[in-house]
């Protein structure tokens, strides 16, 4: 996927409106200073009075004599399309003078350009162009970028070499991208010899400014003792930071630690859950937790249970057993398996069509607070008889939970 670059359209134009103060020069031409400050001030007025075609008309005046001031300050005149026609082209021209000069502010208008144009690129080999100028110039951001085209061989021949290289040029300048893709090389042992104590130096760079994928990476390198000794609890800290950012399988790594009896489920709310995700994705630790806590008739695993069943997650599907358990989980109080047996009631679905019941099943669940059960139950009524209707509110009313 290619990455997008986004530059602020309107912070070139705020250099303009604010740059207008004078700046000392290295002296370029025949012109004295005196004469270039004067001019300068001429320049100022100008603008003062947005007049901007002469400015840019006193701008190229000292842009021709070399003043890297004035070559900057044109050069941004050209790309917004003021007092000149717009010719970026002709701003890269003035900025890479300006630049060549050592005038620091025209190197981060360059870049933004260059990312600009990267980032309009029409097919990959041209956003590499511009993403090597870019890099060229310093950007970390740019040299992230190449090295994991570079690395990957994303619009460009594979080259793994230069993309850790240049890679490491934008992990030491701190970029989180950058620093996370090294994690990748040095734990798969891709373009480096695989070392994991260094793999987790950059994953931990990276997760520790915030990145997601990085922190995930943190957390399995210390549940799983690779590249640093196993601690659980500093698993556990960073697999919660990112188990609700949808980040594959997270959940699934706390269910596991739960299962195993690593943590304990009485700490987390969403322990069943993440137990539920383990189960779900094959561990076999995970799935004999929630069959113990379903044969105590917990409510909620035997609806988790319900569903693997039900879908074939974890387990081979089985019509028979979902129904099974969903029926246990609502006898037991689960407001979800409740409302799926009002469906399979109402449906006919592997029991007798029944609308008494489905609408008993749908007001018990409406009553737990079941999305969309108290719609359903009200549905369900246009079915009933006075008499069936009364019989179904009954029922719902003299109900208790049961194994």
């Amino acid at each position: 996927m290619r990455t997008r670059f986004l530059v602020g359209a309107g912070l070139l134009a705020l250099v303009i409106a604010l740059g207008f103060a004078f700046y000392p020069w290295q002296q370029q031409s025949v012109l004295s200073e005196e004469d270039m400050a004067a001019r300068m001030d001429e320049a100022e007025e100008a603008f003062a009075r947005t007049d901007y075609a002469e400015v840019a008309e006193i701008l190229a005046e000292l842009a021709d004599a070399g003043l890297p001031l004035a070559q900057y300050r044109l050069g941004l005149m050209y790309r917004e399309g003021r007092g000149v026609e717009h010719d970026l082209d002709r701003a890269v021209a003035l900025l890479e003078d300006a630049a060549g000069q050592e005038w620091g502010a025209a190197e981060d208008a360059l870049i933004a350009i260059y990312l600009e144009r990267a980032e309009a690129a029409s097919s990959p080999a041209d956003e590499i162009v511009w993403l090597e100028r870019a890099a060229r110039r310093g950007d970390a951001g740019a040299r992230a970028v190449m090295g994991s085209y570079y690395f990957s061989g994303t619009g460009v021949e594979r080259d793994v070499e230069r993309g850790i290289r240049l890679l490491t040029e934008a992990a030491e300048a701190g970029d989180v991208r950058a620093q996370s893709n090294l994690g990748y090389a040095y734990s798969t042992g891709t373009g480096v010899v695989r070392d994991d104590a260094r793999a987790l130096q950059w994953y931990l760079m990276a997760a520790e400014a915030g990145m997601v994928r990085a922190q995930a990476a943190v957390g399995l390198f210390y549940e799983t003792g690779r590249g640093t000794d196993r601690d659980i609890t500093q698993a556990v800290r960073w697999y919660l930071n990112v188990v609700g950012e949808g980040v594959p399988g997270i959940s699934a790594r706390l269910g596991a630690l739960i299962a195993s009896d690593a943590i304990s489920a009485e700490n987390y709310p969403d322990a069943q859950l993440w137990v539920l995700d383990a189960a779900r994705a094959g561990d076999s630790a995970s799935l004999r937790w929630l069959e113990e806590r379903a044969a105590a008739a917990d409510a909620a695993a035997l609806n988790a249970l319900a569903i693997m069943y039900e879908v074939g997650e974890g387990v081979p599907q089985h019509d028979g057993r979902a129904l099974d358990y969903f029926r246990r989980a609502a006898n037991a109080g689960s407001p979800s398996s409740q409302l799926s047996m009002a469906r399979r009631f109402a449906a006919g679905q592997g029991v007798t069509q029944d609308y008494v019941q489905a609408h008993v099943w749908a007001n018990l669940a409406a009553a737990r607070g079941a999305t969309e059960a108290a719609r359903e139950r009200d549905v369900f009524a246009r079915f009933l008889t006075p008499e069936q209707l009364a019989e179904a509110q009954e029922l719902a009313a003299e109900w208790q939970p049961s194994q």
